[in-house]
């Protein structure tokens, strides 16, 4: 009897491991803080579990599914979370929470496709580049969910018209909570195109005050809304021709709207000082890419920007040099 009770544990515990599978965390720089296990639910990010990291490790265990989608690890510190998929398969996910450009992750064969991926896609610097191999890497993939995961990663380098027709040809019962934001985003750029009215917003000014974007349509005759961030590299290279933008059209009627996705107020008031950007109205709500306007204007990447007439409605998205010049010259001409 005893041996049979034995047997019966070792088959208990059997079963146990065959219905689970681990995600090893080891990276350095993260003891003590809080590895964030998630995946998105339909449209929503649902926190799976949570695991304090000792000795720069954490672990989690996972009941196998049938979902093939992505799961994410999060950490403070981290500006995103890192996406991974298991297949229902063990991982490991290594290298320093401090250099997420660097950190690997061992897993699945879909794993390794992306992995595979993303050695080339992190070596190219054109936007056409990235467009034409992602979407080769999308359309061979259109039965599972790197698909949607990648064009969603990469969605800035497409027009909107390429999104849908890619985003149509994916199962229409496909489990991916990629592609569910990936419709998302598709419906919000359709809301922000060229001949769309403004999306009023609301948040504090450098100066703790309440700014609305309505306190500017009707007033100035264009209005540049530009969305930028002190950490980010492009949008200081980006500052010094919007600010000969402005010196030259200030006195004709242009305004500038500058929304910062900064966290950090002294930073970010430093690097309005530091750049000169001596129009009067900054606004932020300090929450990174948390901050509202990433989410009414479908804001993808900074430096964005968008270019409005007097009535508020758009006129111009995403220029830069002569193209913001022209854009504003045409109707201060």
């Amino acid at each position: 009897m005893k041996r049979l009770f034995l047997a019966l544990l070792v088959m208990v515990g059997l079963a146990s491991c065959n219905n689970s599978f681990k995600i090893n965390v080891n990276l350095e720089n993260s003891d003590g803080k809080t590895v964030y296990l998630e995946r998105y639910d339909g449209t929503e990010m649902n926190i799976m579990d949570s695991v304090v990291a000792k000795a720069n490790q954490a672990a989690f265990k996972v009941k196998k599914n049938d979902n093939p989608d992505a799961y994410l690890i999060m950490m403070d510190g981290w500006k995103r979370p890192l996406a991974f998929f298991a297949d229902n398969q063990d991982v490991t996910i290594t290298g320093d929470c401090q250099i997420y450009n660097r950190i690997k992750v061992s897993a699945s064969e879909s794993q390794g496709k992306l992995n595979d991926f993303m050695v080339v896609a992190n070596q190219i610097v054109l936007d056409d580049d990235m467009y034409h191999y992602t979407a080769e890497f999308v359309k061979q993939n259109l039965d599972n969910p790197l698909a949607p995961y990648v064009l969603y990663r990469y969605k800035w380098a497409y027009p909107v018209s390429d999104l849908e027709n890619l985003a149509a040809e994916m199962p229409e019962d496909m489990q991916s909570g990629y592609k569910a934001l990936l419709l998302q985003y598709i419906e919000g750029l359709k809301n922000t195109e060229i001949g769309k009215p403004y999306i009023n917003f609301t948040q504090k000014d450098v100066n703790g005050e309440d700014f609305s974007l309505s306190d500017v349509i009707g007033k100035s005759k264009v209005i540049i809304l530009d969305f930028w961030a002190s950490w980010c590299p492009d949008c200081r290279r980006e500052n010094p021709q919007l600010v000969e933008i402005y010196d030259e059209f200030k006195d004709k009627g242009l305004d500038i709207v500058s929304v910062s996705f900064d966290v950090d107020e002294v930073a970010w008031k430093k690097a309005i000082a530091d750049d000169n950007l001596y129009w009067k109205n900054h606004v932020s709500d300090l929450r990174g890419w948390g901050n509202e306007t990433a989410d009414l204007y479908t804001i993808a990447f900074i430096p964005q920007n968008i270019v409005f007439d007097q009535n508020g409605q758009i006129i111009g998205k995403n220029l830069v040099g002569d193209q913001l010049r022209d854009c504003v010259l045409s109707v201060l001409r």
